[in-house]
């Protein structure tokens, strides 16, 4: 199981076994936090903690206000409230008051992770207190790196919308003279460098027209209309726009995600892929004698016999 999916599964989870509180993760964004930004990343209001690991490790995480909000609300008056909750000073009790759900999605976090084909040693991250700023939070993590969790949350059916920045130490790299000593070799291979090269693919939902005028006339927010069929005739293009493949548009583990779709699925891509076929089949000349129709994707059978007989005599016809 992925960090991202098991971090999904623990909050939404524990967010209703310990609160009974209707949480839906709609976005993950994982990325890796340097040291030096710590403060810069944790600015902005909010409630700060410090994570405890095992070992003496570190982490941290910040509530934004509405996560905050809806975690205080929820205990102290049985139901989030609906509307956007002010800005306010954070204080230990705010801290108390969280320190269970933490401790639980935590414990939940660790135990995804070590549950894998591949055991993973627990790391049994926990609450460990709170902060009172990003520069103090900052000054407390000596790690170089870390894998840096920014979630959004939908909380208790859109009552309230809050974020969730959870960061924990990378596991250390390997020693390149351990590896070489080990017999691994120590240098990128080419296998390597082409896994990670940058690949740029575009989704493309739905191709519209309109005048210059009003093309130019588009602001943020405004809405354009889109054919509902569009959502199984979306495409994957690569670089030149080529296709790619068809594909559905979706959500993976909190990302925006597309299925790549063949075989059974792609009636779409089977009917792009015969008339690709049909095209060239038109422009390149017949051998003598060649008995080829044009009927290359599936069609009524009732009917195939009929149609090909027909087109084969036109054939001859023009032969």
């Amino acid at each position: 199981m992925s960090p991202s999916k098991a971090l999904r599964l623990s909050l939404e989870k524990m967010a209703d076994a310990l609160l009974d509180l209707a949480l839906v993760v709609a976005t993950v964004e994982q990325t890796v936090l340097a040291q030096s930004a710590v403060k810069a990343e944790m600015d902005g209001g909010g409630l700060l903690l410090l994570i405890d690991g095992a070992g003496g490790r570190l982490g941290g995480a910040r509530l934004d206000a509405q996560f905050l909000a809806a975690v205080i609300e929820v205990q102290t008056m049985g139901a989030v409230q609906r509307g956007e909750a002010p800005e306010r000073a954070v204080t230990p009790t705010d801290a108390a008051m969280v320190a269970p759900l933490m401790d639980a999605i935590l414990k939940a976090y660790d135990a995804y992770l070590s549950s894998g084909a591949e055991k993973v040693a627990p790391s049994d991250w926990r609450f460990g207190d709170m902060v009172e700023d990003s520069r103090t939070l900052a000054l407390a993590l000596e790690v170089p790196e870390y894998d840096l969790f920014r979630i959004t949350a939908d909380l208790a059916d859109g009552a309230k919308t809050g974020s969730l920045s959870l960061f924990l130490p990378r596991a250390p790299r390997r020693n390149p003279a351990t590896s070489a000593r080990d017999g691994a070799f120590a240098g990128p291979t080419l296998e390597a460098s082409a896994l990670n090269a940058p690949v740029m693919l575009d989704a493309v939902l739905a191709r519209l027209s309109m005048p210059l005028n009003k093309l130019c006339a588009l602001t943020p927010g405004m809405q354009l209309p889109v054919p509902r069929e569009a959502l199984k005739k979306a495409e994957l293009l690569g670089a030149g726009q080529h296709l790619v493949a068809p594909v559905r548009l979706g959500q993976l583990n909190g990302w925006r995600a597309v299925r790549l779709l063949g075989g059974a699925e792609s009636g779409q891509g089977a009917a792009t892929k015969a008339d690709m076929v049909a095209q060239d089949m038109t422009q390149a000349p017949l051998a003598e004698g060649a008995q080829t129709t044009r009927y290359l994707a599936p069609v009524d059978p009732g009917q195939a016999a009929p149609d090909a007989a027909e087109d084969h005599e036109k054939k001859e016809d023009v032969s």
